[in-house]
């Protein structure tokens, strides 16, 4: 079983990758996340809430416009704070 560090570790690795394309500081989808690692859906949940709460630069937000989410950013989408969140930053 994977450590909640180790999935942290992951899922930071994985935003790095995606800010060396991007830039710092630009939202990543939850989907994209799913893409760029081998971790479950229960590891990214675990993982990008844990970062939340012990990181205070990770910030976590829905999809503003609604309509433009697929089926697959739906299903990647990690429920927190009582909404359904799609995007994440480290600022």
């Amino acid at each position: 079983m994977m450590t909640i560090e180790r999935i942290a570790t992951e899922i930071r690795r994985a935003y790095g990758t995606h800010t060396s394309q991007y830039g710092r500081g630009t939202w990543m989808s939850m989907l994209n996340l799913t893409h760029r690692t081998d971790l479950t859906p229960q590891q990214i949940a675990e993982g990008v809430i844990h970062l939340y709460k012990t990181d205070p630069r990770v910030s976590l937000v829905p999809e503003s416009n609604q309509k433009a989410l697929t089926k697959e950013d739906i299903a990647a989408a990690v429920r927190f704070g009582g909404q359904w969140v799609h995007l994440i930053a480290w600022n």
